[in-house]
């Protein structure tokens, strides 16, 4: 080998080292473009909704089945948007949060947010925003000028007129810019019910060319300044068409892979269980958690994309405020600590009085894709599930098998068209007894019958 065979050699591995950090790095950023563009067909500023709970079509990352999902993607290059929360009614109530680009929560809504369920308008500012806000908003600095909001109705039931009241809820929020806000336009809404909407993450070249669209017309942010030079070593510039090289394409589509297997380990070996001696964990860390609570520049000891990475392959919003509204925890194992397999059967005992006002729920993903397994009919068993059963000493009996046995199919998720699976408890309405560990989940334990 000559000199030359080794410099090109060595030139091609520090790109795909570059192309595997740009990655990790901009997974959040990835993962915002791509529902953006498979919800909005680039539209902004416009609701999209599903009509009914969502089913398998909602290919996005681990949702949940057993509420209503409102989602928005705001543009502020023009200036401010408005986004108007109703108040709550019927018992109805909203959680959501709105988020930038980079899945930075800039403010928790509706009935745990900043409103408290009396509703609001919320304005949205673009970066670098200096003029005053106008009296009646809340105001909500934005450090890219792409942003969104998801926004969940939970409903106090399964039931189909619950579903209408939390439509009729969702209905009345609004969203306009505030230039127009005098006399605001009508807000237009599509309803994705019955369509295919995959936001599962593509690890091949298409997940570099979602990243190049998505910092197109975007700040550099202080903190990522060490990832231009990176960014650049691999095609992506502002300004500039990404037009990858042959090699580089082969570079690349390498790179990803290796960053998808990374995120994928140390997701499912890196993370110490949330209840001592179970397999129940929550994927973020504390600097990245208090990163996302105060923002990434008030922590300038460091900067947790590693974590962010991982979260945002497996999952899409953030929440500013966990453990008050919504907590989610996951297991990847049964008790044995081996790693759930659709082709047996399983028993989750769900301790009783779970600390919730709200609801609870646990939920079964594809571990694959991190999405509902396609195919299937339901997704989830909740404390809200029609015709639950419940043991005399209040626990509820949970299973995952390929086929519900007689008399157990309310409390059953089927396993479906997978290999393995995952799962993910949900807490609605978190209960101090949950974060305090003085209440505590117990691990699916793999039985024959």
């Amino acid at each position: 080998m000559t000199d030359t065979d080794t410099s090109t050699d060595a030139l091609a591995r520090g790109t795909q080292r570059h192309a595997v950090e740009a990655a990790i790095w901009g997974m959040a950023a990835v993962n915002f473009q791509l529902m953006r563009e498979v919800m909005t067909s680039g539209k902004t500023n416009e609701f999209v909704y599903w009509s009914q709970l969502l089913d398998w079509q909602n290919q996005t990352l681990t949702p949940n089945p057993d509420l209503i999902y409102y989602m928005a993607f705001f543009d502020t290059h023009d200036g401010p948007v408005v986004v108007e929360i109703p108040g709550e009614s019927d018992g109805q109530a909203l959680n959501g949060s709105i988020c930038s680009l980079w899945q930075v929560p800039l403010e928790d809504v509706g009935h745990f947010g900043v409103d408290q369920g009396r509703g609001g308008k919320y304005l949205i500012l673009p970066p670098e925003w200096d003029e005053p806000v106008p009296n009646g908003y809340i105001a909500l600095p934005c450090e890219t000028y792409s942003s969104y909001a998801l926004l969940r109705s939970v409903l106090g039931e399964h039931t189909q007129e619950a579903l209408d009241k939390g439509l009729e809820l969702c209905r009345r929020i609004r969203v306009y810019p505030l230039a127009s806000a005098g006399n605001p336009p009508e807000t237009h809404a599509r309803d994705l019910q019955g369509k295919v909407v995959d936001a599962t993450i593509p690890y091949d070249l298409r997940f570099y060319e979602l990243l190049h669209r998505a910092l197109q017309d975007e700040p550099l942010l202080a903190r990522d300044r060490p990832f231009a030079e990176m960014l650049s070593s691999i095609g992506i510039r502002h300004g500039e068409p990404f037009q990858p090289s042959p090699e580089l394409t082969a570079i690349l589509e390498e790179a990803v892979v290796e960053a998808h297997a990374w995120v994928k380990a140390e997701y499912e070996q890196n993370f110490d269980p949330f209840f001592a001696g179970t397999q129940w964990f929550f994927p973020g860390r504390t600097d990245f958690t208090d990163s996302q609570r105060d923002g990434f520049d008030a922590h300038p000891e460091g900067y947790p994309y590693l974590n962010r990475g991982v979260i945002y392959h497996m999952a899409f919003i953030g929440i500013r405020y966990l453990g008050i509204g919504q907590f989610y925890l996951v297991d990847l194992r049964d008790s044995d600590g081996e790693f759930f397999s659709s082709n047996n059967r399983y028993r989750m005992r769900v301790p009783a009085n779970v600390p919730v006002s709200q609801f609870w729920s646990v939920t079964m993903y594809d571990a694959g894709t991190h999405a509902f397994i396609r195919g299937n009919t339901k997704y989830s068993v909740s404390s809200q599930t029609p015709g639950l059963v419940t043991n005399d000493d209040g626990t509820v009996d949970v299973y995952f098998a390929p086929h519900a046995a007689p008399g157990e199919e309310a409390n059953t998720i089927e396993t479906g068209d997978s290999e393995r699976f995952e799962l993910m408890f949900r807490f609605y309405g978190v209960g101090t007894e949950v974060m305090t560990k003085e209440w505590a989940l117990t691990d699916a334990t793999r039985v024959d019958h």
